[in-house]
């Protein structure tokens, strides 16, 4: 399926093997709602005039990342191979050939011109003129599943990358030639961040949290977890019993995005809007909730400015000096989930990408959020007049 929520997780194996499969099941069909599918794509193309699919309709994709390298260039990549050039300070949008009709799900630059996406099937797209062109890396022939997150080190030419079946590649050349450095387990791997070229985390379904101290070629489990509620939700021990739902454990919890401030501070997010974070570099994690039980997909990390979180319908919540809140205003108004988001180095600017051509931009490191009007993303589609 090429249009679809960047979480991969397998229902059956999941079932069968843990207890926690009702949130994970939950997770799914919440996943399920975001995707549109080539039928409806066909609708939209005829409702507004075009008379061929197969082009990206840029205020109609589902956008699952985002790179920000400043105010005036920042990218959005979603279904359909849709790359969208972000610049002016947000206000304008224009439509990049990729090259390709797969669903673009990570992105990573560095600086305005060096820009590596991610994609299904093992897909890498690298620029290093701004995105004025788009360059197919080589991956290994192993290589063959969703490239689901991105990260780079202090050298900006180190990158690493993951995905299902315990994926984890590495590049040292800025994107252009990778290497397998894969766990060889069967287990999603849905994030990845690097603090240096050598000390990295991932995190994945099956509470799974690791640790790098070599670039990635050996791993360590660092998911001790205190604080956990006895349930999944908020329930009394008799509902439990007569609702049937399992006490929940590490093992139940699914992780989908990481981000560290520090070497010491990190956070971890994932399903039932659960909130993990450290202040001893992962040696101990405390677990909360982000103000919600919605599934959190994207962490923010503006310079200067609290930390923010996305998730489904809506869902945008910021640190408080006593925890978590969430965003009102941006949850009555956005009806579709917001998946990934970035700042620019100096965190006064930042994007917010989700579903149904959903983009929020901030200029005052995430204390507010507007959408680019949707003309303007439908604007970006370089005519009507398609080959």
């Amino acid at each position: 399926m090429n249009e679809r929520m960047q979480v991969r997780t397998n229902l059956p194996d999941w079932v069968s093997r843990r207890r926690g499969f009702a949130l994970a099941a939950l997770a799914l069909l919440v996943l399920a709602a975001g995707c549109e599918g080539r039928a409806q794509k066909a609708a939209v193309a005829e409702k507004i005039g075009l008379t061929a699919v197969g082009h990206p309709l840029p205020s109609y994709e589902n956008y699952f990342a985002t790179a920000v390298a400043d105010k005036d260039n920042a990218w959005a990549v979603g279904t359909y191979g849709t790359i969208l050039k972000i610049s002016d300070n947000g206000s304008k949008v224009t439509l990049q050939p990729s090259g390709t009709q797969l669903a673009l799900l990570s992105a990573s630059a560095d600086g305005p011109q060096d820009v590596v996406l991610g994609g299904e099937n093992g897909l890498i797209l690298r620029t290093t003129d701004g995105g004025a062109h788009w360059n197919k890396s080589k991956v290994p022939d192993s290589i063959t599943d969703d490239v689901e997150a991105i990260a780079r080190g202090a050298d900006r030419k180190q990158i690493w990358a993951v995905g299902p079946e315990g994926m984890i590649i590495h590049s040292a050349d800025g994107g252009d030639t990778w290497e397998d450095l894969g766990l060889k387990k069967d287990i999603a791997l849905n994030s990845v961040d690097f603090l240096d070229d050598k000390n990295g985390w991932i995190v994945g379904e099956f509470g799974t949290i690791m640790k790098t101290t070599d670039g990635g070629h050996t791993w360590q489990d660092s998911n001790k977890v205190s604080g956990l509620p006895k349930y999944v939700e908020d329930v009394t021990d008799d509902e439990a019993y007569h609702r049937g739902i399992p006490q929940l454990d590490e093992g139940d919890l699914y992780f989908i995005q990481t981000a560290w401030a520090s070497p010491t501070v990190g956070y971890v997010i994932g399903t039932g809007g659960f909130v993990l974070s450290t202040k001893d570099g992962g040696q101990s994690w405390q677990a909360t909730r982000g103000d919600t039980l919605n599934t959190l997909f994207g962490i923010g990390l503006p310079k200067g400015h609290p930390v923010v979180l996305t998730g489904i319908l809506g869902t945008l919540v910021h640190q408080t000096d006593t925890g978590w809140a969430r965003d009102r205003e941006v949850s009555n108004s956005v009806y579709s989930w917001l998946r990934s988001l970035r700042f620019a180095p100096d965190g006064s600017f930042g994007i917010i990408t989700g579903g149904k051509g959903t983009i929020l931009v901030t200029h005052d490191g995430g204390a507010s959020w507007a959408p680019i009007d949707q003309a303007v993303i439908a604007g970006a589609t370089p005519g009507t007049k398609h080959s």
